[in-house]
Formats: structure tokens, sequence, C-alpha cells
């Protein structure tokens, strides 16, 4: 873009030039157009739920009510500005953009365009924005992946990340991936090969000389059916 056009970019934006450098400021308002062109391209016909997915909106709901993030610099924003390369002073910047109090009020169109915000995040920024993800992903917004193979090299990479969840934080994740093996109109179920790290624990401590994972999979989604009242047979 040229100097001209990120000029404009910077008037448009709203930031004070004491935020930081012309070259930082251009860089933050410019990734913002770019993301404000996809959060357009938003199509918001959402998926609706179904009775088990709607459960599981409640249980997180309860389980990160309250939850901030004012700790860790780097959140929604700056998670995807990660991704794409921008300098740290851009960031910087980005930052004084950020929710950081209530995760309802980021909307859809903003969790679709900032995806892979996730993935560089830390743990308090994580407890923050999983919640809005998973409940969005539910919804077909977007894409989350929150488990691992068992064997996975990125497994202390997934722990640190996980690291701030309470159980009832924890419960949700598993449930979120326990309710993707339902058949929502029948209540059959399989079992599941991706695993969270507090579920590689139990499996190495107790089930890792007995079961494969990917029968330690059917195990925790039979459990899941059980909890929830599913009267049908599941599989591995």
């Amino acid at each position: 873009m040229s100097r001209k056009g990120q000029k404009k970019a910077i008037r448009e934006s709203g930031f004070p030039g004491s935020l930081g450098s012309p070259e930082a400021l251009g860089e933050a308002a410019v990734f913002l157009q770019k993301i404000e062109r996809w959060r357009r391209l938003f199509k918001g016909d959402l998926t609706p739920l179904n009775p088990l997915q709607e459960k599981l909106v409640e249980q997180i709901e309860l389980a990160f009510a309250g939850v901030s993030c004012h700790h860790e610099s780097r959140v929604m924003l700056c998670g995807e500005a990660a991704d794409e390369y921008m300098s740290a002073e851009a960031e910087a910047v980005l930052a004084t953009r950020e929710e950081r109090d209530d995760w309802h009020a980021i909307p859809d169109d903003m969790v679709c365009a900032y995806s892979t915000a996730l993935c560089f995040v830390g743990p308090e920024a994580y407890r923050f924005l999983i919640p809005r993800y998973m409940i969005a992903a539910m919804h077909e917004v977007v894409e989350v992946y929150p488990g691992l193979s068992a064997g996975s090299e990125l497994e202390d990479y997934i722990r640190r990340k996980k690291s701030l969840l309470n159980e009832a934080q924890q419960q949700c994740l598993s449930d979120f991936l326990n309710v993707q093996q339902v058949d929502a109109e029948t209540g059959e179920y399989h079992g599941r090969s991706q695993f969270l790290p507090w579920e590689l624990d139990e499996y190495r401590a107790h089930f890792a000389d007995k079961l494969t994972p990917r029968e330690y999979g059917a195990l925790l989604v039979q459990r899941y059916a059980e909890r929830m009242g599913l009267s049908c047979r599941g599989s591995v």
C-alpha cells in the first residue's frame, strides 16, 4: 500500500499518534482494514444447535462465566496478527483494541475473521477465548481443534495453552470433543482419536496396558453418552 493509503488507513482507524511510530500505526491500520473485508464476507446463516449442543452451551456459560484476560497482551486481534508475522510494535497498537472482559461481546463475524488466533495466544487468553470459539464452532462459524492424537509432538504446547483451565472448564472441552461423535438424530455414538492433556494423563495412568488409544476414546464417549442418558450403543 502507498504511503498515502497508509495515512488514510490510520485516519480511518482512529489510532492516536501517541500509540506508536507511523510505520506501526500504518501496519496495524491496514491489518484492520483487511480484517473488516473478511468480516463483511461472513454470511451469518448459523447452523442451529441440537439438544446435546444446547446443553453444552449452558455448561460452557456456567464454567467460563466471568473469565477475563488482563495479564497477556496478545488476545484475539494480536493472535491473528501473529499469524500475519506483524511487528511487535504493530501488535502493541492492536493490543489497545482487544476485548478483554466479555467474550460474549465478540461477534460471530469477528470469530470467523480471526479463525487462527487461538494458535498464537497464551494460557490466559486461551481460557478467555475458547468458550466463544467452541460455541461458534458448534454453529459452524469456525473450526476448532482442541485435541491431539496420542503421541503427538505438540502435547507440551497444548498442555501449556490449557494450563489455566479448571475442572469444569476442562469438562467443557472434553464434551466438545465427545458431542462431535454422537449422531444427533439416532443417539448412536462412536469413539474418538483426539484427546486432551488430562485425558492422556488418565490413559497412561490407568488404561495404557489394557486399551488402545482408540478404545480409550470409545470409553470416553461412552461415559459421556451415559451421563447424557443416551440409550443407543456405541462403537470404537
